[in-house]
């Protein structure tokens, strides 16, 4: 059973940091931890795809069931929750399922108000809105050029420019398009490039959104340990001021045009430098990038250390997101 403690934990507005991968999110995590009030664990990856595929238990059995999926779940197991599926029995809607065990996560931490860092949740920003009316969403973008050259570089994401550029591209304007659509009070973008050099100001603006007072502690990262064996720790560095536009000292003039060729537009209109050179793409071309890509996930994932345990997490997610009716 839950171990309770005096500790009364707020949910009525949890914070949801979102993005593309490799753009912030976890450095802009790991601040906000290090606030009196405030925690988060590692990514929860669940949330709005189990929410449409299962929705809300009618029952104590099916509360029961659908806890032991998420306990069991290969991003939920590291939080090491002091909880059992029965501790769900009195739960008639998935927004309290997925609250006990942030509640639970929140008690742990000795925090009163926890968020949640999933970068992939950009996709779904109406989703997670509906299910929490009140919650702040946090967009935090970066220019696509830098974070192709990161996310190449990682064990997970694209494997080739072309799908990094067109993911990048994708995931920032799902997230802009549903941020627009929110009142100012809920959704919040902020340019990593901004963060790394006003830390400060940007922080404050940040509290100022969520709520809370600024404190000098969110300017040093909190970090986290890494949830599966053999990845890397999932904490950002401190703050590194010149961690920007890398791309034009380590990208190829050849690289740069293609991913202008796909995402240049988006490049302009959130402000950043272009070049103006692009070039077309053939059907085959943009497909053998495609095949490329989906070969050497498959490859990179079922090679990796956790690859049993990460591939089932996926498949599960994926499995929700069909059945649910999500699109990705």
């Amino acid at each position: 059973m839950a171990v309770e403690t005096d500790l009364r934990v707020e949910s009525g507005s949890p914070i949801f940091i979102v993005g593309c991968a490799r753009s912030g999110t976890t450095l802009l995590r790991d601040l906000l931890r290090a606030h009196p009030r405030l925690t988060f664990p590692i990514e929860s990856h669940f949330i709005p795809a189990f929410g449409k595929a299962y929705g809300d238990p009618r029952s104590a059995r099916e509360a029961i069931r659908l806890a032991r999926r998420i306990l069991n779940f290969g991003w939920v197991r590291p939080w090491g929750l002091p909880l059992a599926p029965e501790d769900f029995t009195d739960c008639r809607s998935y927004r309290q399922v997925v609250c006990r065990l942030f509640e639970a996560w929140a008690r742990q931490e000795n925090k009163p108000r926890w968020g949640d860092k999933t970068p992939r949740y950009v996709l779904w920003i109406p989703e997670l809105v509906a299910l929490f009316p009140g919650a702040k969403i946090i967009h935090i973008y970066r220019d696509g050029r830098d974070v192709a050259l990161s996310w190449l570089a990682a064990r997970f994401g694209p494997v080739n420019l072309y799908m990094a550029a067109g993911g990048w591209k994708r995931r920032v304007r799902r997230g802009r398009q549903a941020g627009a659509a929110l009142p100012k009070s809920s959704y919040l973008e902020v340019q990593y490039e901004q963060l790394l050099q006003q830390p400060r100001h940007v922080m404050e603006r940040v509290c100022a959104f969520i709520g809370e007072p600024f404190d000098e502690a969110v300017l040093r990262p909190s970090r986290l340990a890494a949830p599966f064996r053999g990845t890397p720790p999932a904490f950002a560095a401190e703050i590194v001021s010149g961690n920007w536009a890398k791309w034009k000292t380590k990208m190829s003039q050849r690289d740069r045009i293609l991913f202008e060729s796909v995402a240049g537009d988006l490049l302009e209109e959130l402000g950043y430098e272009t070049e103006g050179r692009r070039r077309g793409m053939s059907a085959l071309e943009r497909g053998f990038w495609k095949a490329h890509h989906y070969a050497g996930r498959a490859v990179v994932r079922l090679a990796s250390p956790s690859g049993p345990d990460s591939l089932r997490s996926v498949l599960q997610v994926w499995w929700a997101l069909w059945r649910g009716g999500l699109r990705l």
